[in-house]
């Protein structure tokens, strides 16, 4: 299985909302992570590379605009790295590689706003993903800033094609490529931005995949995570049958001593197993099942903790997806949040 989550960040320099952003992150369990609007440095790389404790590939802009990288995830084990490109203004960074036998290039994009830098934008990841890409392995992913289409885009300012869109499309037919979330979803509208000031919400955030992955993806989604006005993307991808995975190895999760039910399940166990193996005289013996025993009552408890844990966590996302959906279908901007 491969996960890509893609967001703009609107800027990490700061330590706490970028420990916060990391964390969230990691949450999703993803393989690589797309993070656009980083506004970093040369200075930063090493640095971050230490907090996120796994391998990171930018392209950076300013300490004030710009700047994208890839983040990969630190329990991945990526079977050869055979390329990685970045340009010099911090919008474009691009790695090749092979994961569990699949070659992948994997482009993450930042593009500029003003239309003059939008077709040189264009006419650079153009060459760029000719040089350097496997064409028939690619997903791209990122902060586009354009609406691809009129069911894209809502609000006050009206949608019309432009120049750079149009070269957006060409691109994605000289390249055989596919906008993904429309070919999962053709009908359902959701906005990866939402401004209440431009009194617009529009899906300028998407992912452009090669024709021949479209059958080892399982999942797209436009989802809310914690940026100021944009919601992640997701893409999963599953292929050949991986190894069944094995039971791991069970290490005691000591914040479970300051749950008081836990506790309280361990006193009365100690009870019950004491009568159980009253006929052990051995005490080495009788530690080592009272252990057995434990170890048993811990991982069960364990185990309904996390699935109770689990399945709030996923009710409230439920709620807040459902509540995005009323926002991405409501016409009124002025009285929801982002």
């Amino acid at each position: 299985m491969c996960k890509i989550v893609s967001l703009n960040v609107r800027g990490i320099r700061d330590s706490a909302k970028r420990g916060s952003i990391f964390s969230h992150l990691k949450d999703y369990q993803a393989t690589f992570y797309f993070l656009q609007e980083t506004y970093s440095d040369c200075s930063d790389e090493s640095a971050w590379r230490k907090e996120w404790d796994g391998e990171i590939f930018c392209s950076h802009g300013s300490r004030h605009s710009r700047g994208v990288c890839i983040l990969i995830d630190p329990g991945v084990k990526v079977d050869k790295m055979e390329c990685h490109f970045n340009d010099a203004s911090g919008r474009i960074v691009l790695i090749t590689l092979i994961l569990n036998d699949l070659k992948l290039s994997l482009c993450n994009i930042y593009a500029p706003i003003n239309h003059a830098d939008q077709l040189e934008f264009i006419r650079q990841l153009n060459s760029l993903l000719i040089d350097k890409s496997d064409l028939t392995a690619l997903i791209i992913g990122g902060d586009w800033n354009c609406a691809l289409s009129k069911k894209d885009k809502r609000g006050r300012l009206q949608w019309k094609p432009t120049m750079y869109r149009n070269l957006i499309l060409i691109t994605m037919e000289m390249f055989d490529l596919v906008d993904i979330q429309r070919v999962k979803h053709p009908n359902v509208n959701k906005y990866s931005y939402v401004s209440k000031a431009l009194n617009v919400k529009s899906r300028i955030d998407f992912f452009l995949i090669a024709k021949g992955l479209i059958k080892y993806v399982r999942k797209s989604d436009v989802l809310s995570l914690i940026a100021p006005d944009h919601k992640s993307i997701h893409l999963s991808l599953a292929w050949t049958k991986e190894s069944p995975r094995g039971p791991g190895f069970w290490k005691f999760n000591n914040t479970l001593l300051s749950d008081e039910n836990y506790v309280k399940e361990i006193r009365n166990m100690y009870q019950r197993f004491r009568k159980k193996y009253c006929y052990v005289e051995d005490k080495q013996l009788f530690w080592e099942l009272l252990k057995m025993e434990i170890r048993s009552t811990t991982i069960s408890f364990a185990k309904r903790k996390a699935n109770w844990s689990k399945s709030r966590e996923f009710a409230i996302k439920q709620q807040v997806n459902n509540i995005d959906d009323i926002i991405c279908n409501s016409d009124d901007l002025q009285n929801v949040s982002p």
